[in-house]
């Protein structure tokens, strides 16, 4: 398993990153899924084998959130 952790703009309720949590579990290779809206930030738990990372980054960005990696743990 890996963890990314992205800054995320545009999240402004505690319902948009419960969301934003279910959609990306959802995802084949995606494991574990925390947003925190206060902060902008999420951190992902994945299989790298399963899922690329600018997968996941294109799937939040598709949801209308621009984002930005802060920390990547292959």
């Amino acid at each position: 398993m890996a963890e990314i952790k992205f800054l995320v703009e545009g999240i402004v309720c505690t319902g948009c990153a419960m969301d934003m949590e279910n959609i990306l579990l959802d995802m084949d290779g995606v494991e574990g899924a925390t947003v925190n809206f206060k902060d902008g930030l999420f951190s992902i738990v994945y299989d790298p084998v399963e899922i690329e990372v600018k997968t996941i980054k294109e799937k939040v960005q598709n949801l209308g959130f621009k984002t930005k990696i802060l920390a990547e743990n292959p």
